[in-house]
């Protein structure tokens, strides 16, 4: 073998380095299990190293041979046995005109087929943002319920554009830490500012405070991609798009600082400068998704973006479970008795989660199914948490107004009891048994606030004093059946929105608490329908082919979705207003939702 086939031979097997593809879920960082890996100012992202020099052209041998004819003949029947010989060695995959070429086009990166621990720690951050601000709002009104749905907007495409990042790049250094301890200070910004979160009633200085936040999560996002950029600088076709990812979170900045100065005293009520921050995610997400599937390095294929979604879901679902644990111990802490409605709307709660759960995981398919489709599959799982959200929100709210509708009942029989078998002779008789049996429901359920007794005393006092049967004195023993309602629902933790103008008024207040159920019932039913659509579409999106089967189960779970949706119309109406004092709004949910289930575990005959 001449020193120039030595050459090929030896360059070709040293120059292949096996492609990494991290298995762990829990560290970053793969070596040697016995000793502690050293933490580094730089983590090189890259599954192999950078080659910065080109194949060395062989060097002529100094020894000139002479031959003759005889010679010749045999020296190419030597070289065409070796040709057979190494047939896969006749080209060097590491030479100039081919594999160099590709190698320096595009690098390959790490690939981490499970959720690394920083990414799970990061979770938490967002976890504790969710479950806050849902125990300082309440969807009481429809201001509330834009808020709710704004802030989540904010948070969620945070949350994304981290996990994007991660899921494709995410290493283990001292940078890389720097650069999460200042994702982690942002979502303790949002935490924040999240309690003061009112589009209806903007705070300049916590408005303002959330302009910086996010200008600054932007910055720092354009960092870490640049800290890739720099590790990819010697591949071509690679600096282009990373440049471009980093320039498209500059100016996602630069907008976000930019509303800092919309935020005035004056516009608190009308400003509408924050609808720019839900317009920039979502187009700083396009953009993103759009480079992404033009340019190879920052392809998501062989990424664990599925499972981040899949957990944020999870977490999503969690957070309902919660939600729901809640309304079990407000009840618990009021009153020990349970009626078979009341058992009855809990379980169906909690089935309603179940059912979800199972048919998300059941129709997920967890192989990769194209880059392009992964990506949309991955940005509608926006309007799905965001549905997802309302709809756990909504169960945990009516196990609340089952347990209160029931109390009130209870209450009013326990009014018209006293009066059933011998009518009151006198006006004086009459608020003598009111006060007594306002007494004993005080006594069991003891009133929030001392504005309650006031308006009782107020109330039993007029009754007193006008006379038995008058229109005056039915108004007045209205207002008392009002205010002992009011406090029931303070007591199981249902308030009525807030307002400049205090509500002083007992049956005004009564109104608007029947009005918040009106809105928990038109979103909850909105919410389960848009939710059971999205599922349908991600399951779609997840499949390389629907069968007939598949098309079918679709159409009857699209119009199950509708007439989910058809019920939130119904809030409004006396019908609807009967429906939702009811046992039946959970339980007609969790129904639709099983029945969905066992539609898609059952095997059709064709």
């Amino acid at each position: 073998m001449s020193s120039h086939e030595r050459h090929l031979s030896s360059s070709s097997v040293s120059s292949q380095t096996p492609l990494k593809k991290t298995h762990s879920h829990g560290s970053i960082y793969q070596g040697n299990e016995e000793s502690q890996p050293k933490l580094k100012l730089f983590e090189n992202p890259l599954a192999h190293n950078r080659r910065k020099y080109s194949v060395t052209p062989p060097i002529p041998s100094p020894i000139h041979e002479i031959s003759g004819p005889i010679n010749i003949a045999r020296k190419q029947s030597y070289d065409k046995s070796i040709e057979n010989q190494y047939d896969d060695r006749k080209v060097d995959p590491f030479s100039k005109d081919d594999a160099e070429e590709e190698m320096f086009e595009t690098p390959e990166f790490r690939r981490y087929e499970e959720t690394t621990n920083m990414e799970l720690f990061y979770d938490l951050f967002f976890v504790a943002n969710l479950t806050t601000f849902n125990d300082v709002h309440d969807v009481n009104e429809v201001d509330a319920l834009k808020s709710y749905a704004g802030f989540f907007c904010i948070l969620w495409f945070l949350w994304l554009q981290v996990s994007l990042f991660d899921v494709r790049f995410v290493t283990d250094s001292i940078l890389e830490r720097i650069g999460k301890a200042c994702q982690f200070g942002v979502m303790i910004g949002l935490a924040i500012v999240g309690p003061d979160f009112n589009s209806s009633n903007q705070k300049p200085g916590a408005f303002r405070s959330l302009a910086i936040i996010l200008m600054f999560s932007r910055l720092v996002l354009s960092f870490q991609y640049s800290v890739i950029l720099y590790h990819v600088w010697y591949y071509k076709n690679s600096k282009l798009p990373l440049f471009l990812v980093v320039v498209a979170n500059v100016i996602a900045a630069l907008i976000y600082f930019g509303t800092f100065f919309g935020f005035s005293e004056e516009t608190s009520k009308t400003g509408k400068v924050f609808i720019v921050w839900y317009v920039t995610a979502i187009l700083e997400t396009a953009v993103n998704i759009a480079i992404s599937s033009k340019w190879k390095v920052l392809s998501f294929r062989g990424s664990h973006l599925v499972q981040r979604m899949t957990l944020l879901t999870l977490i999503i679902l969690g957070e309902g479970i919660i939600g729901v644990s809640k309304s079990i111990a407000d009840i618990a802490e009021q009153e020990e008795k349970w009626t078979a409605p009341l058992i009855l709307t809990i379980v169906s709660a909690v089935g309603i989660i179940y059912f979800l759960y199972m048919l998300y995981f059941d129709w997920l398919n967890r192989s990769q199914f194209g880059s392009i489709r992964q990506q949309i599959w991955a940005f509608l799982h926006f309007p799905f948490h965001l549905a997802l959200v309302f709809l756990v929100e909504g169960a945990a709210q009516f196990i609340r107004w089952r347990k209160v509708v029931e109390v009130i009942n209870q209450v009013s029989k326990q009014y018209v009891d006293q009066f059933k078998n011998i009518p009151a002779v006198d006006s004086l008789d009459l608020k003598t048994r009111l006060a007594n049996v306002t007494q004993i429901i005080f006594e069991k359920f003891p009133p929030e606030f001392t504005q309650t007794f006031t308006d009782t005393q107020r109330a039993l006092f007029n009754i007193g004093n006008t006379t038995l049967g008058s229109i005056e004195q039915l108004g007045n023993i209205t207002t008392l059946f009002s205010t002992v309602q009011d406090s029931l629902f303070d007591n199981f933790g249902i308030d009525p929105p807030d307002s400049d103008n205090a509500v002083t008024d007992p049956n005004e207040e009564w109104n608007e608490n029947i009005r918040v159920l009106a809105l928990v019932f038109t979103y909850f039913f909105l919410a389960s329908g848009l939710t059971l659509i999205l599922m349908n579409i991600l399951h779609a999106l997840s499949r390389p082919q629907m069968t007939r089967a598949d098309k079918l189960r679709s159409a009857v779970n699209f119009i199950l979705s509708i007439t989910l949706l058809g019920l939130a119309g119904i809030s409004n109406t006396d019908a609807g207003f009967a429906f939702a004092q009811g046992a039946g709004v959970l339980p007609s949910v969790a129904g639709v939702y099983f029945f969905v289930m066992l539609l898609g575990y059952t095997k059709l005959i064709w």
